[in-house]
């Protein structure tokens, strides 16, 4: 009883805006004595009227009809699965989502803009209501999906757990793969997860490794090569919620540039957070004069690694600097048979003018930890 009625506490959410025209926020929940409810707010985001549809799938609760439609209430209206929405430009939208009976529902939400170049952002308010009035709410992470995902986990007190909850937007199966660490020691065996499309998981520390015991640690979740899910964490503290953020993994490479006859014209180190496949972060220039690069983004998918950043040059021109190479394995230095390997490639400096200024090679690797097999 103790272990439904955590999970069930677990739906009570929120998720602040992230713009873009796909939003799927991982975990809703509806129904129940007192009820749960979910209040959703969605804002479009350009200068023109465009409509939205909004879908709902059953979760784990519903065993297996988990990742089918489910059949709710918008703003008390009849039960329905989906609804389609034109928002006016610029519009906030905001409607309650209420269950269809007393039973307590847990599931996932999708909003997409069907317009193309529609651009929306949204939040999603997981709630409890009693005697007409709201007795429980907490906010969590974006619906921003990941390719791999850290949250801390602290279980040392009493009372205290952590859960987390994903789910497959895609329309084919994906295996996420659940890891806990303490330090760079594994504190359990992985824990594999196969979604099929629009399914959906969410389970507790306690539940998915329950050995660990009264310990911290770091929960890493990582979709399949190529995949991203939708994902969330909370931290239960006898029965009371706060909110985890579920942040993108990072590192940090070292670098280093080389000319065709093979002298080095450049190291440096970068510092990327991945974001889905996005690489977001900054850099250090170390030789032959030290500075740093406020911005660098770029993207790594599948072995394609590459990134860019803005380059002032002494005549106080503006160019740009593009890192093109490949990777022993997808989204890792590590390739098939497990050996790990530099990242190899191409470096390009382009002018203001656009005319490029130079073309060098470059290596990069983990600047901490095993050098490069």
């Amino acid at each position: 009883m103790y272990r439904y009625f955590i999970l069930l506490m677990f739906s009570l959410a929120s998720a602040p805006a992230f713009a873009q025209s796909d939003l799927a926020f991982a975990q809703l929940a509806v129904g129940g004595d007192p009820a749960y409810e979910t209040l959703l707010q969605i804002i479009n985001e350009v200068e023109a009227s465009h409509p939205i549809r909004i879908e709902v799938f059953q979760g784990i609760l519903a065993g297996s009809a988990n990742g089918t439609p489910m059949s709710v209430r918008f703003d008390g209206g009849p039960p329905v699965t989906s609804l389609d929405v034109t928002l006016a430009p610029f519009q906030e939208y905001t409607t309650l989502i209420t269950g269809t009976g007393t039973a307590i529902m847990n599931g996932w939400l999708r909003v997409r803009s069907t317009m193309a170049g529609g651009k929306i952002s949204g939040n999603l308010v997981f709630r409890q209501r009693s005697g007409g009035g709201i007795i429980g709410t907490v906010g969590t992470t974006s619906p921003q999906r990941f390719r791999q995902a850290v949250i801390q986990v602290d279980q040392r007190e009493a009372g205290s757990d952590t859960g987390v909850a994903f789910a497959n937007p895609d329309d084919r199966p994906v295996v996420v793969t659940l890891d806990l660490f303490q330090g760079l020691n594994p504190a359990a065996s992985s824990l594999p997860v196969m979604l099929q499309p629009n399914q959906h998981y969410a389970r507790l520390i306690t539940e998915m490794f329950p050995t660990f015991g009264a310990r911290q640690g770091t929960l890493v979740i990582s979709a399949a090569d190529t995949r991203t899910v939708a994902c969330m964490a909370l931290r239960i503290d006898n029965f009371r919620l706060t909110s985890i953020p579920v942040r993108p993994l990072g590192f940090s490479f070292q670098y280093s540039v080389t000319n065709e006859s093979g002298a080095t014209v450049e190291t440096g180190s970068w510092l990327f957070d991945m974001v889905g496949f996005n690489l977001v972060g900054t850099g250090r220039i170390e030789t032959p004069a030290a500075g740093d690069v406020s911005e660098v983004t770029g993207s790594w998918i599948g072995t394609s690694f590459q990134f860019r950043y803005r380059k002032v040059f002494p005549d106080s021109t503006v160019g740009i600097v593009v890192f093109n190479g490949t990777s022993a394995g997808q989204e890792s230095t590590a390739g098939s048979d497990g050996v790990s390997k530099a990242v190899t490639g191409k470096v390009t400096t382009i002018g203001a003018d656009g005319r490029v200024i130079s073309i060098n090679n470059f290596t990069a690797f983990h600047k901490f930890g095993s050098p490069p097999q």
